[in-house]
């Protein structure tokens, strides 16, 4: 068809190594499984950062992370620089974004490219009573005693002190509200209803980002004890544990990751099942990723002594390698695509089938992924932690077709190492690494202009700080 739908779902923290698509142990992803009969699957596709904002940015331009330079929770991308904003304005596409994401839906502008918006539901400023005022009224940080002076200066005191302890001690629980996957597919799948034209939307979907909650149903790993110690950890939890050496924790809590990937494969077969009845399968571009992945204390093979958490520093293969498959519209025939592959290729995809090509993720070339996490490890990281300033970035990493496998050149402050990856199960060290590649490579990077304001040392109001923290970020 000249205008196939485009639909990409980023499942959220999913990394390739923990989904049985890619060998893992655990059956995480059965459903993925059978949909690739009909797909592409790509064995060797690499994440552009490891984080949401930058992942995204490049994902949305086809440029890399030192080319648009969005590397924060609060940076702003140029909203005519993304495929969504070429879709709509070049072909008349209606565009949405789905997704209970804080980093995409409220601290970046990430969804500003589209014309519809659906999250997140929760309100970051939860108050209890309408009549007073709240923490979240106020830009910027504050003491509980400066709090407690502006309760008892205001109309209000009793109403607005009952505010502020229910902002404090609020679990973020809402019996009224469903960030879940199948809940953002059900909006979705209405919003396609009521379409009459050719549609692009964007699925972010957070069931396997931490918090690790799986519902009871796929929760075929974990269990009480392990969710006793998922929850006896602090939000964030990476800054306790880099600190005590608590890494067992991190370790234990994967079974309930696990748990959460299986719930997001349920999502997908739902999601699949209803396009499919609704005849809108065929004619859809389906893209199904991850942004990032995520660590569970695996060893750094570039910096000694260094550990890698959920996705707050480093370029760990956990991290980088995400699965991908790509269903065109009427299907395929269950490819498998060993080559390197990059998502920063989407836009181009996109492209390919407006020109009724089939285009592909996988790179001629190289691929590139690296972050600047942590930017001030000293201010982030408390003073008992051993070495902190040893988990502060750039993490740089240049991929390689090397034979049938992948190299992978990367590094960290003076430390170079290289890497052969197999395939999402299997890797081992190369101890020379292409220094003057990477060199190369990240000097011949050019500001592509993409990046809008505000400014880098903009702040975030202090209910978007602190879901970001319960979610697991380093601020």
């Amino acid at each position: 068809m000249d205008t196939p739908n485009v639909l990409l779902v980023v499942l959220d923290s999913v990394r390739a190594k923990n989904t049985s698509l890619h060998g893992h142990g655990n059956e995480t992803t059965p459903f993925l499984e059978r949909f690739a009969d009909g797909a592409e699957v790509y064995e060797q596709a690499r994440a552009p950062s490891i984080h949401s904002v930058s992942s995204h940015a490049s994902i949305f331009t086809g440029h890399h992370v030192p080319e648009h330079n969005v590397t924060k929770h609060e940076s702003e991308l140029d909203p005519t620089s993304t495929i969504w904003h070429e879709l709509a304005a070049d072909h008349g596409y209606e565009t949405g974004i789905f997704t209970p994401n804080v980093v995409v839906g409220v601290s970046s502008n990430l969804i500003d490219p589209f014309d519809t918006v659906d999250g997140p539901r929760q309100d970051p400023g939860h108050r209890y009573f309408e009549g007073g005022i709240s923490p979240s009224d106020v830009e910027g940080h504050q003491t509980k005693r400066e709090y407690l002076e502006r309760c008892l200066d205001s109309d209000a005191p009793l109403k607005s002190i009952v505010n502020g302890l229910y902002f404090q001690y609020y679990d973020g629980s809402d019996a009224d509200v469903d960030e879940s996957a199948t809940a953002y597919i059900d909006s979705f799948l209405e919003w396609t209803d009521a379409r009459s034209g050719p549609w692009a939307a964007c699925l972010n979907l957070m069931d396997a980002h931490y918090p690790y909650e799986p519902d009871a149903a796929f929760d075929r790993w974990g269990g009480n004890e392990l969710q006793a110690v998922h929850d006896g950890l602090p939000a964030p939890p990476s800054r306790e544990i880099a600190t005590e050496g608590s890494w067992w924790k991190l370790r234990a809590i994967e079974s309930l990751y696990d748990g959460c990937i299986r719930q997001l494969d349920a999502a997908m077969e739902h999601l699949v099942s209803a396009l499919r009845e609704r005849g809108a399968l065929d004619d859809t571009l389906l893209v199904v990723t991850s942004d990032h992945g995520e660590g569970f204390g695996e060893r750094s093979l570039l910096t000694p002594g260094v550990r890698v958490a959920d996705h707050s520093w480093g370029v760990h293969e956990a991290q980088t390698h995400v699965p991908l498959v790509v269903r065109h519209p009427d299907g395929g025939d269950g490819t498998v695509e060993d080559r390197l592959a990059s998502l920063t290729r989407f836009p181009d995809v996109v492209r390919s089938e407006l020109a009724g090509e089939r285009g592909t993720f996988a790179v001629d070339d190289r691929a590139v992924a690296m972050t600047y996490r942590l930017e001030q490890p000293e201010r982030v990281l408390p003073s008992a932690c051993p070495d902190r300033e040893s988990y502060g970035g750039p993490w740089r990493a240049v991929y390689r077709q090397d034979g049938e496998h992948v190299r992978k050149d990367a590094d960290h402050g003076p430390d170079a190492r290289a890497e052969i990856v197999e395939n999402a199960q299997v890797s081992y060290p190369r101890d020379e690494a292409d220094t003057a590649l990477l060199d190369r490579i990240y000097d011949g990077f050019e500001d592509a202009g993409v990046r809008g304001s505000p400014a880098d040392d903009a702040s975030l109001d202090d209910d978007v700080e602190r879901q970001l923290e319960e979610l697991g970020y380093l601020r």
